[in-house]
């Protein structure tokens, strides 16, 4: 059998020593990998002797609790990875007080090695190392999650192509309380986009910068920003232009607009797919790869333990660190197809020598959308100006391989000054938003008998929430208007409940009426009026009135207790009431004065806080008794009710995102809550929350 131990060009593995582990969970250990700031990696082979790469995690970062829960919580997203051009993540676990990762065994060296050994690639080889990279990307930035760490050694070249690995895993290292500072990034000098360095919001576009520097290395053995110290390769990826002559013309037009210093004028890794394949369909980018990829035999290295080799020309990485030469902690991959039957093509499919790839769809490819142009560099002259300023000019080297964290505090901040929220990164559909969502920011704890909340906006992935409205009144609530450019939201002073209304960067303040009986305003569909509570005669009852404050209308008139009501895209109002005993859920005509109410729950179980789908198809709502209850999701007219939370951990407050997608969501005690999010189909829940900051009230 050809396994990883026999392939020319495959890493070299080293024997286990008394203190290396012969099994962890269910794979046995045959020999180690690479090791790291994170922990080692070891060659483990499960009951039918598949070969896999385990992740050990180093005892002391495996009893940090919030490093551990983000470690399992990034190790289960990345789960949900398509194996395109990516090392799949197999499972997850402890055992024997290890915490541990399985994953695919790539058979291959690194394009770092591989360059490093043999020189920039062939052109036709380049092609497919790009093709590649930007098809793995997609799969990566389609699950919602972000690289992060994207650079040669992540890159490992199989005999079916570029594989890439550790897509999440930074983000665990990134976000551990007793490891980093608020502000901190992880990434590698030569390979993290601007943005990463000024610790600004974090998108897939900066994945897409990692991806153009690859790119140009590949072709020429050096970075595109050169070399030098830590500082100097931050400096320069901030200010400098970048150096690619050696990439041939018909990819330096796709290199240049990748390195982009500005994320929104980067294509998205769709759009480098498209532009690279010259087509939309499974076959486009399969016929490409099979056509470019075919990699001269790599340089073979003997089975025992090397001498380490000098780094790449540009390279910031240290020969020899920790054992394990140029390569990261999380470096070499199993091929599931090493050792175990690869599985048969598909009609039609061709094959290519000296392996085919993996016949597997390209994820979120439309199948009949053109390829969309892409931007080309423009020449610029190196920027003026101090070189790094303020708060993100402390830059700290950590000893992790390579890994570099980065400290700042500008989070998500407009540089205009307004506050708003920043234009967001273009998506494929089903991906998880990276819109920013509206929420109650707790400057102070005590709710909900003290309430010291401010309204901002919170981007799911930056480091810090951003305030819009600040002072000593109690705000919450905020509600985006249909046109997304202005908020509403509902002001606790004194004893008084407001209704305000201000533009979506904070500014333009102002209030509507100081009739409200507290909850949530909601606005009409054309964007014009808002609807929330009054009281009158002592029962709460719903009210409309105009977003300049005039023109004010009481819609019902029952005796029944009532809240949150919500207006539909279709003009449709939805709202809980107690009229036939515990809290359900009903609608009506707000047009109608009185008129006709419709039940749409009738199982008796507390239903609240109903939320309109944008295309008022459906509702998501909170079912069950408090404190408890769960996210439900039923039809405009009440049917098909199903969970898309489940548990009873007194999830609350259901927002969906603008394309209807996902669901975000509050997770309690209400003293501490915590946002979460979910797809629509009760997939892919994750927290939202950023460490060390209190949100609620979510609002997409």
């Amino acid at each position: 059998m050809d396994g990883p131990r026999s392939r020319p060009g495959a890493e070299p593995l080293r024997a286990l020593r008394p203190d290396d582990p012969s099994r962890v969970g269910r794979y046995r250990i045959e020999a180690k990998i690479g090791e790291g700031g994170m922990g080692a990696v070891y060659l483990g082979r499960d009951g039918d002797g598949r070969p896999v790469a385990v992740k050990v995690v180093r005892a002391e970062l495996a009893g940090d609790p919030t490093f551990l829960a983000r470690f399992h919580d990034e190790a289960a997203n990345a789960q949900r990875v398509l194996s395109f051009c990516t090392a799949q993540v197999l499972e997850h676990g402890e055992d024997l007080g290890l915490a541990y990762m399985v994953t695919e065994y790539i058979d291959g060296p690194s394009l770092l090695r591989y360059v490093s050994d043999t020189g920039g690639l062939p052109a036709g080889m380049l092609h497919g190392m790009a093709v590649g990279v930007a098809a793995a990307l997609v799969a990566i930035h389609s699950a919602g999650l972000v690289h992060r760490d994207l650079k040669p050694s992540n890159v490992l070249l199989s005999i079916s192509g570029p594989r890439v690995i550790d897509f999440g895993i930074a983000r665990a290292l990134d976000m551990a309380s007793s490891h980093t500072r608020t502000g901190q990034v992880v990434g590698t000098p030569g390979w993290i986009a601007p943005e990463q360095i000024l610790t600004q919001r974090i998108s897939p576009a900066i994945d897409v910068f990692a991806w153009g520097c690859l790119v140009a290395f590949a072709a020429s053995g050096r970075n595109p920003f050169g070399q030098g110290s830590f500082q100097v390769m931050a400096a320069r990826a901030v200010h400098a232009d970048p150096e690619y002559g050696d990439v041939p013309p018909s990819l330096s037009g796709l290199v240049g607009a990748a390195l982009a210093k500005e994320p929104e004028r980067r294509p998205t890794a769709q759009d480098l797919l498209l532009a690279l394949v010259g087509g939309s369909r499974e076959a486009d980018v399969t016929a490409t790869l099979g056509e470019s990829w075919a990699p001269q035999r790599p340089v073979p290295h003997p089975p025992t333990e090397p001498a380490s080799p000098a780094p790449a020309p540009g390279s910031t990485e240290q020969p020899g660190t920790e054992g394990r030469g140029t390569d990261p902690a999380w470096e070499r991959r199993t091929d599931t197809s090493l050792g175990a039957p690869r599985p048969p093509r598909r009609d039609g499919e061709r094959a290519v020598s000296p392996v085919p790839p993996p016949p597997v769809r390209p994820p979120h490819v439309p199948p009949t959308e053109p390829p969309r142009p892409v931007p080309a560099a423009s020449p610029r002259r190196a920027r003026k100006g101090p070189l790094l300023v303020g708060a993100a000019a402390l830059l700290v080297a950590a000893t992790a391989g390579g890994v570099f964290l980065l400290a700042g505090s500008d989070g998500d901040k407009d540089k205009s000054g307004s506050g708003a929220a920043r234009q967001s990164q273009p998506r494929a559909p089903g991906a998880f938003p990276n819109e920013a969502m509206f929420v109650r920011i707790d400057t102070a704890p005590g709710w909900p008998k003290e309430c010291h909340g401010d309204i901002g906006t919170y981007t799911p992935g930056a480091a810090a929430p951003t305030r819009l409205v600040t002072g000593p009144a109690c705000d919450m609530l905020p509600e985006r208007s249909p046109k997304g450019d202005r908020v509403a939201f509902t002001r606790r002073t004194g004893g008084t409940n407001e209704a305000w209304v201000m533009n979506a960067n904070g500014t333009g303040a102002r209030r509507v009426t100081d009739r409200l009986a507290g909850g949530r305003v909601t606005w009409s569909p054309d964007g014009t009026r808002l609807a929330g509570m009054v009281e009158e005669d002592g029962v709460r009852q719903i009210f409309v009135v105009s977003a300049d404050g005039t023109g004010e209308r009481q819609v019902t008139t029952d005796a029944s207790d009532k809240d949150d009501p919500m207006w539909s895209s279709t003009g449709t109002m939805v709202f809980w009431s107690k009229r036939d005993g515990a809290e359900q859920i009903y609608t009506l005509d707000p047009e109608r004065r009185g008129g006709p109410w419709k039940r749409l729950t009738d199982d008796g179980v507390r239903a609240v806080d109903p939320e309109w789908s944008p295309d008022g198809t459906k509702i998501a709502y909170t079912r069950g008794a408090s404190p408890g209850g769960d996210i439900w999701v039923m039809n405009a007219d009440g049917s098909g009710a199903r969970p898309v939370t489940k548990g009873g951990g007194h999830d609350m407050d259901p927002s969906w995102s603008r394309d209807g997608a996902w669901i975000c969501y509050v997770r309690g005690p209400v003293e501490a809550p915590v946002v979460r999010a979910v797809r629509a189909d009760g997939t892919g829940d994750r927290k939202v929350t950023p460490s060390g900051h209190t949100i609620a009230h979510p609002n997409w």
